[in-house]
């Protein structure tokens, strides 16, 4: 695995969609991917401003290497449908679908990208899926929606609607979201796409907000969703591998690897048995690693 076969998603950034200002100053922000929204935090009176401020985005602004998303609203709406035919032929790097609970949604949604991209002479493939997962009955279609296309890229965690839906509590150390993020982190990675922890809501917690990355990033989540611009370098760093890792995987790759690529089966350092998952997780780590440098 090397740095060019990694796509970063370490920080996701919301931007309304409706606020021109905030618009403006997304792709100066740092993250991995700016998600443009066009559907909760945007009131039903500022719906179609929004949309035509975020095509107007997609033609004019540079984004540099942040990948540029577009939240539209659920396509079981007609604001939804008509968010998507706006948008698709301005070409989005992705399309993310909130309150995904059936893989027949996702079948739906790329579709009718599909048809948008031949129409208007677009790469096929182009655009791209992310689901954004809020309900029990999502996460319980996790492996089915992760598995719905060849266009879904990553399973996106939504802890606010979930715990009304189940009717639990964010706790802190989100011990009560514990089921719901493990089955879509399994969902994720068993279909090789990334998975996404949901945002930290407290802007003025910045010990939290640390804490919560970190366990995010344990727990095995790819990247996490951010609400403000100040919560971007926190949880950048937070899914970046330390000076520790990298060493730790320098001595791991030098001990079951020769320089002729030649892998041995088994090794040990420092009394730790190690073998063929540990030169993966290794290669990754670098992987992780240069990725990150190379995006600066």
């Amino acid at each position: 695995m090397n740095s060019a076969s990694i796509r970063l998603r370490r920080s996701l950034l919301y931007v309304p969609g409706d606020k021109e200002a905030m618009l403006a100053k997304a792709a100066q922000r740092g993250a991995d991917s700016v998600i443009l929204n066009l559907e909760d935090a945007v009131s039903d009176a500022n719906k179609e401003l929004a949309r035509l401020l975020v095509v107007r985005l997609l033609d004019s602004a540079n984004f540099g290497s942040a990948d540029v998303v577009v939240r539209i609203n659920p396509l079981t709406t007609d604001v939804g449908y008509r968010d998507l035919l706006a948008i698709v032929p301005h070409a989005p790097g992705a399309i993310l679908l909130p309150k995904v609970n059936t893989a027949e949604e996702v079948r739906f949604a790329a579709w009718m990208i599909e048809r948008l991209e031949s129409l208007y002479g677009l790469p096929a493939g182009q655009t791209k899926i992310m689901c954004m997962l809020e309900s029990a009955a999502g996460i319980l279609a996790a492996p089915a929606i992760a598995t719905s296309h060849p266009r879904v890229v990553a399973l996106v965690f939504g802890a606010e609607d979930f715990s009304k839906d189940v009717n639990c509590a964010v706790t802190p150390g989100e011990r009560t979201l514990l089921f719901a993020t493990s089955q879509l982190i399994c969902a994720a990675h068993s279909a090789g796409v990334d998975a996404i922890d949901t945002p930290y809501m407290a802007l003025d917690d910045d010990d939290g907000l640390a804490r919560s990355a970190q366990m995010a990033r344990e727990l095995g989540f790819d990247g996490k969703s951010a609400i403000h611009p100040k919560q971007v370098a926190a949880i950048n760093v937070a899914f970046l591998p330390g000076s520790d890792q990298v060493a730790w995987a320098e001595r791991v790759i030098g001990a079951l690897q020769a320089d002729d690529g030649a892998e041995a089966g088994t090794a040990v350092i420092g009394g730790q048995f190690l073998d063929a998952p540990h030169l993966a997780r290794a290669r990754r780590v670098l992987a992780l690693a240069s990725a990150a440098h190379d995006r600066g």
